[in-house]
């Protein structure tokens, strides 16, 4: 056991100092050169271009984004379907209540007939394709929205937030285009835009590479290769599933895992758990990237094509939820009721990270952290954006 290691279990550390950039690389956080308002304003150009390419790019159309869902239909993303990620739920009680400072608490005991069960948006996965079927969105036409949610079961790290925030799109297609080669094709559109963003925002903002400093001369490579969860799982057996992404993307420098939920061939657990009710996990994946301050794995989308009845039936009996086939959402993919589609969620914060090279999400996003969290990101140099006034130095 290492120093951090022992501090971090005799509570003195959040995390272990291995989590955060390693100390050569601190300096050169963009934090350090770039004014409080200047992050602001890259932040602001890096998603103007990025939406703008979407439209352009995915022919979709930005659409007004919801903040929760009603419980008990199926809507909501479920991500890896256990119990620490369930939802933020709470309940609409749709009652008249009196204005004014005092009101009888005896009428906020009584259930109102109207009373409504909810949870905070985890992901818009499957209510984008209810919205294409609503549009009427034709083959080739979609919608993407600005989405934000809270993801209660992740513990706050360098590069996981509580609030997670996402460009969310997605793309009507044919049944017959249900393949990988579709995938991949949409996959080295949003490249295209992920690496003409880099150039975009370091010709604008020059000063977020430090002079001098090895990352500066990182840049993102211009072909993102292409992986099967099984082939990366055989290139480094021994390894962790992070630890064989981050040797992967340091090799590669940026990765597209094809096909995430399925155990692999020898039986070994899946490169990531996926609910089964959104993506077909033969046809889906993440783009990742080596970041060029942290030095490993960084996640930037979870995409795919969707599920079709079989897929669906197939990946809910998988998990032994069969019993879930009635949920109105599933009932109409398994109906076919649903049009066939490609979607995802490019991370905003996660991408802004990359680009203005900081070394904490904290630095582009107003997240919720632990006060130790503060102390430790502080001392490392991190200028992570705070929720409430901090009253540590």
């Amino acid at each position: 056991m290492n120093v951090d290691e022992e501090k971090k279990e005799d509570g003195e550390l959040y995390m272990p100092d291995s989590v955060l950039p390693p100390r050569q690389n601190r300096e050169a956080n963009s934090t350090h050169r770039l004014s409080r308002l200047d992050i602001q304003r890259a932040s602001t150009a890096v998603k103007r271009f990025v939406e703008k390419r979407l439209e352009e790019d995915f022919n979709v159309v930005k659409h007004t984004t919801p903040l929760a869902f009603m419980t008990g239909t199926g809507v909501n993303d479920e991500l890896d379907g256990t119990e620490s990620k369930k939802s933020v739920k709470f309940i609409v009680p749709n009652r008249n209540v009196p204005r004014g400072i005092k009101v009888d608490e005896a009428i906020m005991k009584e259930k109102s007939p109207y009373e409504m069960n909810c949870e905070v948006v985890q992901s818009l996965a499957k209510w984008k394709r209810i919205m294409l079927d609503r549009l009427d969105c034709q083959v080739g036409e979609g919608i993407y929205c600005d989405s934000t949610s809270i993801r209660k079961g992740y513990k706050g790290d360098v590069t996981h937030s509580a609030i997670a925030d996402q460009w969310d799109f997605e793309v009507r297609i044919n049944e017959e285009d249900r393949t990988v080669d579709t995938l991949k094709a949409y996959i080295q559109k949003m490249w295209n835009i992920i690496t003409d963003a880099e150039e975009y925002i370091l010709e604008l903002f020059p000063d977020i590479l430090l002079e001098g400093h090895p990352s500066s001369k990182k840049r993102l490579p211009k072909e993102i290769t292409f992986i099967t969860s099984e082939d990366l799982h055989k290139m480094f057996p021994d390894l962790s599933v992070h630890g064989r992404e981050t040797a992967a993307v340091r090799k590669f420098g940026a990765i597209f895992i094809i096909g995430m939920g399925w155990p692999m061939s020898d039986g070994s657990p899946p490169e990531e758990v996926r609910a089964p009710g959104y993506d077909d996990w033969n046809l889906n994946g993440d783009i990742m990237v080596e970041h060029p301050l942290t030095e490993y794995r960084h996640e930037l989308m979870s995409t795919g094509v969707r599920v079709n009845k079989d897929s669906l039936i197939a990946q809910l009996a998988h998990r032994g939820l069969t019993n879930e086939e009635s949920l109105d959402f599933n009932k109409a993919v398994i109906e076919g009721k649903l049009p066939f589609c490609f979607g995802g969620g490019l991370g905003i914060s996660r991408l802004l990270m990359l680009l203005l090279r900081t070394g904490h999400i904290g630095e582009v996003q107003v997240g919720l952290w632990h006060d130790e969290h503060f102390k430790q990101a502080m001392a490392a140099g991190i200028d992570m954006i705070p929720d409430r006034l901090l009253h540590f130095d």
